[in-house]
């Protein structure tokens, strides 16, 4: 494994001379929890282009399929807001829930799953009605959410149990809960279902869970306070935000062995990938700021200025 440190001015590149344009296309939605805001981000331009206010401290984020609708959460609002993406406008706020936190959207758009922090569930909403059409009681804290690429399954972190459950989509029933480290918030699922990576934020570690019987199959090592995980690179490569020393982990998912430790912004928390599969964006807390990373060469290319308390918990890419 090697350290990549870069001093801080080093990385603060203004984006009139950030050299080449990342792809042609999508926008990062920032939920800004302690600003009430989300901020959007033109990843050609490299920088944000636009703020939303979004009242109930924003956190979690969740891109509708068809690429026109954005859902964040709002904890205390006690639901989540639904943006249009081309208007930038907020077009509905839907009251879901007392701890509305972790979000995540169905593969065909058609339900939205919220994770409830305080009393221990899923809400399923109905994307059209809006509608709570089911709640389903998991562990303690649920977190973090994603749904299989086959969109059969929907897994869900319970912070405080210390585990994973497995969701069948169909019946709405939990099928298995699986123990994993300890305090896990962050997931992230390959793209043939096959994997879950967990990011335990008091063990200091990532699960490494085979999907289809919920077994642990390795536990890798990172660094302080782990929040959530990216894949990158056709998923060769998985990076952790380590929230307490601001850096993020790179894991080899191959030798499932930790390989780099890159420095970015204070308190990293949200991390997602970019379309191209090859640029991760990382929203830093402290710092109000976004890092984009080049997986390839494991270097910190722009630190986006964003709102107060980036936290981008999700899928945060649209179009």
């Amino acid at each position: 494994m090697f350290f990549v440190k870069y001093p801080v001015v080093a990385i603060v590149i203004a984006t009139t001379v950030f050299a080449q344009p990342l792809s042609a296309a999508p926008f990062a939605y920032i939920s800004n929890q302690l600003g009430d805001s989300v901020s959007v981000i033109d990843t050609v331009q490299g920088k944000v282009v636009d703020t939303i206010s979004v009242p109930g401290k924003p956190a979690g984020v969740a891109v509708a399929p068809a690429g026109d609708k954005v859902y964040i959460s709002t904890p205390e609002a006690k639901g989540f807001a639904v943006l249009d993406i081309k208007s930038h406008a907020v077009i509905a706020k839907v009251p879901v829930s007392d701890g509305a936190l972790g979000i995540a959207v169905g593969m065909d758009g058609k339900r939205i799953y919220v994770a409830d922090w305080y009393n221990n569930n899923i809400d399923v909403v109905d994307a059209d009605s809006l509608k709570v059409i089911k709640t389903i009681p998991v562990g303690e804290s649920p977190s973090g959410l994603v749904v299989s690429p086959d969109n059969h399954w929907l897994y869900v972190a319970n912070r405080l149990s210390n585990s994973v459950s497995k969701i069948d989509l169909n019946s709405l029933t939990v099928t298995k809960t699986t123990l994993v480290g300890s305090h896990p918030f962050g997931l992230t699922i390959d793209g043939r279902g096959e994997r879950i990576y967990v990011a335990n934020v008091q063990s200091d570690n990532v699960t490494v869970l085979e999907t289809r019987r919920m077994l642990s199959i390795a536990t890798v090592k990172v660094n302080t306070l782990p929040y959530a995980t990216a894949l990158a690179l056709n998923e060769s490569r998985l990076f952790v935000t380590n929230q307490d020393d601001g850096s993020v982990s790179v894991i080899d998912t191959e030798t499932l062995k930790e390989i780099a430790l890159i420095e970015v912004g204070n308190k990293p928390e949200g991390i997602n990938t970019h379309p191209d599969d090859r640029h991760v964006y990382v929203a830093n807390w402290f710092d109000n700021t976004v890092s984009v990373i080049d997986a390839k060469t494991f270097k910190v290319l722009n630190t986006i200025k964003t709102g107060k308390g980036s936290r981008a918990f999700g899928l945060f890419f649209g179009k």
